[in-house]
């Protein structure tokens, strides 16, 4: 096959899908994107990257409650200010160019919807038991179990909203996805393994 062949990855947070997609793009030799997409959409811009972070995988929503805070305290820069919806634009542009030129691994940014017209995109769901998502937390941030859950239900909160925002589809309903799998049955290993076969088997390569 010589057409370029895209795998995007939705995840809960803390269930692996960082991990799992980065091993993914290692196996095939893909390139692989993940919050690197910020970086290079604000290369787009000619802004420093530490000025998009904080609308990353964020809902428009956010937007006002931003404009309000910087108008009543007095620090909103318009000039300066650029809107969720035009850095969703932006980085969007960034990921459809990478895919016409490579085959790359992409996770999260509503990577999936932003190309539903391309035939060689695989789209995966990756899910984890709480137990294990909060142990992953806990080791990977070095917080306590509590504050663990509280970043789950903050980040998976925050990931459907932008996500149910910017597509027409469901953030981790079955529907959305051509796979979803749980980390936890398996194993991070065996399941980038399982993952990596499916892709075979659908390319056939």
């Amino acid at each position: 096959m010589n057409e370029n062949i895209i795998i995007t990855i939705g995840r809960q947070f803390g269930s692996g899908g960082h991990e799992t997609g980065k091993k993914l793009a290692e196996l095939f030799g893909f390139e692989y994107y993940d919050n690197k997409l910020i970086t290079l959409a604000a290369k787009e811009i000619g802004f420093a990257p530490e000025n998009l972070e904080s609308f990353d995988e964020k809902a428009k929503f956010n937007n006002a409650l931003r404009i309000f805070e910087g108008v009543f305290l007095g620090n909103y820069q318009y000039d300066n200010y650029f809107s969720n919806d035009m850095i969703f634009k932006i980085q969007s542009n960034v990921i459809l160019k990478l895919a016409e030129e490579k085959s790359c691994v992409f996770v999260g940014r509503c990577s999936d919807y932003i190309l539903r017209n391309n035939r060689n995109v695989i789209n995966v769901f990756i899910h984890s038991a709480i137990a294990d998502r909060t142990q992953r937390i806990c080791k990977r941030m070095n917080v306590s179990e509590q504050k663990a859950l509280e970043l789950i239900r903050q980040f998976d909160r925050r990931r459907a909203s932008f996500y149910n925002c910017y597509s027409n589809k469901r953030w981790g309903y079955c529907d959305t996805y051509n796979i979803s799998i749980d980390i936890s049955v398996l194993g991070e290993e065996q399941s980038v393994i399982f993952l990596a076969e499916f892709v075979r088997k659908k390319f056939k390569i």
